[in-house]
């Protein structure tokens, strides 16, 4: 951090001196020359410059706005942990961001980050009716066809195509023969998956949401809206409040009990309390989700 301000400083400096002298005085030692007017202009370092790091840092931006993204769509919010998150790719690509994985991690808020190489682990094939080749052959049926073949589980026929290479259904009474031309395969993720794509990498979450992994959530929501009332109150950062919460039912109350200090520690609070009815020099009612929640904040 030092290097880049004072390199900052002595590359600004010509188009704003002052600001610059005033920067270079609180960073200069005593070997260093008295005004940053007097400094060499710097010069790049070829040797410092890590192109595997930028190419990597690349990826992970992109896999942060895709991972942001595909959260927004699934309607969970960064603040919500997430269990897990799969990245498939090949060899060369993770051991590009291998190193730098944390940030990754962090940016998405889940808990555990893996590398994979097959998507199958996360999709689920189906067959769904190739209406190009049933229509012709079977004219009239083939709308009752379709709506046999709509009530079956899309998977297991799917399993039993690949096993027998046909199936037989009775329609009106009578026997009829389809085999894997009469239907396309298709895919879908499975159940409490969601996944998203972006140059060379697939991205999986696991969106299935714990009680704790709420609790996390919902601690670092309350987080935010205290601290957003702390601003209003023009409190300094290290004062101490008393905070009351309202509006929680007793699971929620009790969720968030592992959760207390973690919550005080970050707003400043030296009690923290769940009450019917808050009160405080400041009171006042959030949406959070689908809760509805009454927060009071006063000085201790």
């Amino acid at each position: 951090m030092y290097d880049v301000f004072l390199g900052l400083t002595q590359l600004m400096a010509p188009f704003i001196p002052f600001i610059t002298e005033e920067i270079y005085a609180n960073l200069k030692t005593d070997d260093m020359p008295e005004s940053v007017h007097l400094c060499d202009y710097p010069h790049s370092e070829d040797k410092l410059v890590d192109l595997r790091l930028e190419e990597g840092m690349d990826h992970i931006r992109r896999l942060v706005e895709s991972g942001r993204a595909l959260r927004a769509k699934i309607g969970i919010k960064v603040r919500y942990p997430l269990k897990e998150a799969t990245l498939v790719c090949t060899s060369g690509l993770e051991k590009l961001i291998k190193d730098i994985l944390p940030l990754l991690q962090e940016e998405l808020n889940v808990k555990t980050l893996h590398f994979g190489r097959d998507t199958s682990n996360f999709m689920v094939k189906h067959v769904k009716p190739n209406h190009a080749k049933l229509g012709p052959r079977l004219k009239q049926q083939a709308k009752e066809v379709v709506a046999i073949l709509e009530s079956m589980d899309k998977h297991a026929l799917y399993e039993t195509l690949q096993e027998k290479k046909e199936i037989t259904l009775t329609v009106k009474g009578k026997p009829l023969t389809l085999t894997n031309d009469d239907f396309a395969v298709a895919e879908e993720v499975k159940p409490n998956v969601a996944q998203t794509q972006t140059e060379g990498f697939t991205l999986f979450f696991n969106t299935e949401l714990t009680p704790d992994l709420e609790a996390e959530g919902l601690a670092r929501e309350l987080v935010r809206r205290i601290q957003s009332m702390r601003k209003d109150m023009n409190l300094d950062v290290e004062e101490k409040i008393t905070a009351e919460i309202g509006g929680l039912v007793k699971e929620k109350q009790i969720l968030l009990s592992s959760w207390q200090s973690y919550i005080k520690n970050e707003t400043r609070s030296q009690q923290l309390r769940f009450v019917a009815h808050p009160k405080g020099a400041q009171v006042k009612t959030w949406t959070i989700d689908d809760l509805t929640v009454e927060i009071g904040i006063a000085t201790s």
